[in-house]
């Protein structure tokens, strides 16, 4: 009797589409160029990237020249934290506020800037394992930086209400940063009328290869 194995895991990560492994194909074995490279076959694999950047934006309600691609969701993240608390920090802004439940590239990103002279608050979820807005902004203080929350928890799968705690943020002029790896693909997202500052996504949990965020 043959046994059947059911992959139930794809929180962790999913399989690579087969449209999409077609797709990549001519770009690991044909198109392989540097997009930065000024000749013919570097520029085609420029058109490529563009392409791509500008079909994230649509989905996002983003500009195009708004996406930054990374090797992942956990270096977007880092890129989102560390990138604005550098440039908060020189206006005398040093505190974070996140939450107790964010997925390791957030929060070690956290506990590390803590020991870098950062103060910052962590929010716990309430009984139903959501972040509620009226905490977030009373975490809100002059000298807040960022406020980075989680789109969909990677372990509960709770929603937060995103749109209310940007709206919030936008009001106390602070910037929002979501990790939306979890929820990309699944929910509508949309950055403008959301007030989502910066948002990171990994290709690799909706179906594309692993090694792509932005």
């Amino acid at each position: 009797m043959n046994k059947m194995t059911v992959y139930a895991d794809y929180a962790a990560t999913t399989r690579v589409s087969d449209k999409a492994a077609a797709a990549m194909a001519e770009y690991l074995t044909k198109e392989y160029a540097n997009p930065s490279s000024l000749h013919t076959p570097g520029q085609r694999a420029r058109v490529a990237v563009e392409d791509a950047r500008r079909k994230i934006a649509k989905a996002l309600n983003a500009d195009p020249k708004e996406i930054l691609f990374t090797s992942g969701g956990s270096e977007a993240d880092n890129w989102a934290i560390r990138g604005s608390l550098a440039v908060q920090a020189k206006k005398g802004k040093k505190h974070l506020i996140t939450t107790a439940y964010e997925h390791h590239a957030v929060l070690e990103v956290a506990e590390a800037v803590e020991k870098e002279g950062y103060e910052v608050t962590y929010i716990k979820p309430d009984r139903e394992g959501l972040i509620r807005p009226e905490d977030v902004e009373a975490a809100i203080r002059p000298d807040t930086a960022l406020v980075s929350i989680m789109y969909a928890n990677n372990e509960i799968g709770t929603v937060n209400p995103i749109a209310q705690i940007g709206e919030i943020c936008a009001k106390h002029q602070v910037l929002f940063h979501t990790d939306a790896v979890q929820a990309f693909g699944h929910v509508p997202i949309d950055v403008k009328a959301q007030h989502i500052d910066m948002l990171s996504l990994a290709g690799h949990k909706f179906h594309a290869p692993k090694g792509i965020g932005c």
